[in-house]
């Protein structure tokens, strides 16, 4: 445990020093001259957020018993709770979607379902972001013609499609009765004993929904809408600075910024990561650095008005439950 806090701490302070190195080596100047242009018009690319939200809280919704689906806004609520966790808190992008699964599993009453929904709309998720970072590659090969620039961008993605396959069929094969059943080998511990039901439990959940064809692709879709939907954003922003770009531009940016966060997710909030794939991948588009370091600054500012309510919300429906009278046996 102290090694992985001293990591974040490690991974968190190296971000922030790339991001003002970046801030500063391009000058401060030009960059709050365009948010001056955006204004308080960040607040309408704030509220954007809400559409990629419920495009992947619809697609989540898929994959329930079609009779017991909660209802759309618990789930997007549990979403927006789930990325405010994952973008503010250092949980390498995972805390979050445990989050929603309890969440949704006290609201259902069926925690094995809800877990069971979460790793595979996880799963879907990597999926259709690894589609969506094809794609985005795709478009900026056709645009710009640098392929020794994509290939190392190329590599990762395949090794992505390749971790996302094993976890996949790990997955389908009882990855987590067989965790269980080790630890309970390991412990040899009453509490890990029944530990080991409830994780083949949760086994059979994801084994039936694998068997959903329908809904999977279903979801599958709507998950990749989700990604795509998130290049608004982008355009949005770029709208309001007064230099409007393509929506194809847009989706270059937000797809290969995104793969290169996700690819450095022990560094919290992929600080100066993201930043600096935004300002690299826009310099090949031929965009300025001031609007792109500006254009960073945005989405970790939209993060915060987006997450800290989220946050709070959190916290509400957490005093919520404690709260409620208990039924009495």
């Amino acid at each position: 445990m102290t090694k992985i806090r001293f990591t974040t701490i490690l991974g968190g302070i190296t971000g922030f020093a790339l991001l003002a190195w970046l801030l500063v080596n391009e000058g401060l100047g030009g960059i709050f001259t365009v948010l001056a242009l955006v204004g308080l018009n960040i607040l309408w690319v704030a509220a954007y957020r809400v559409v990629p939200i419920s495009l992947d809280a619809y697609g989540w919704r898929l994959l329930f018993t079609k009779n017991k689906r909660p209802y759309f806004s618990d789930l997007v609520n549990a979403r927006w709770i789930a990325e405010s966790v994952n973008t503010l808190f250092p949980v390498g992008q995972v805390g979050g979607h445990i989050l929603r699964a309890r969440i949704i599993g006290k609201k259902s009453k069926n925690g094995n379902e809800a877990g069971a929904t979460v790793m595979v709309d996880f799963t879907i998720g990597l999926s259709t972001q690894i589609i969506f970072t094809i794609l985005g590659l795709a478009l900026l090969l056709q645009q710009t013609g640098q392929q020794a620039a994509s290939t190392g961008i190329f590599i990762g993605v395949g090794v992505a499609l390749l971790v996302v396959g094993c976890f996949f069929f790990s997955q389908k094969a009882g990855l987590f009765g067989f965790m269980a059943h080790f630890a309970n080998r390991l412990l040899r511990k009453k509490k890990t004993a029944d530990l080991v039901g409830s994780a083949r439990n949760l086994d059979q959940e994801i084994k039936k929904i694998y068997g959903l064809k329908k809904q999977l692709f279903s979801c599958f879709l709507w998950r990749l809408a989700g990604w795509i939907a998130k290049s608004g954003e982008i355009w949005l922003f770029f709208y309001f600075a007064g230099s409007p770009i393509s929506i194809q531009d847009a989706l270059i940016l937000e797809s290969i910024s995104t793969a290169f966060r996700s690819a450095a997710f022990i560094i919290p909030g992929g600080l100066g990561i993201q930043d600096g794939s935004l300002l690299f991948i826009g310099s090949l588009l031929g965009l300025g650095p001031d609007n792109l370091l500006a254009l960073a600054l945005s989405k970790r500012f939209r993060e915060l008005i987006v997450g800290i309510p989220g946050l709070l919300w959190w916290y509400r429906e957490e005093r919520r439950h404690l709260d409620s009278p208990q039924v009495k046996t």
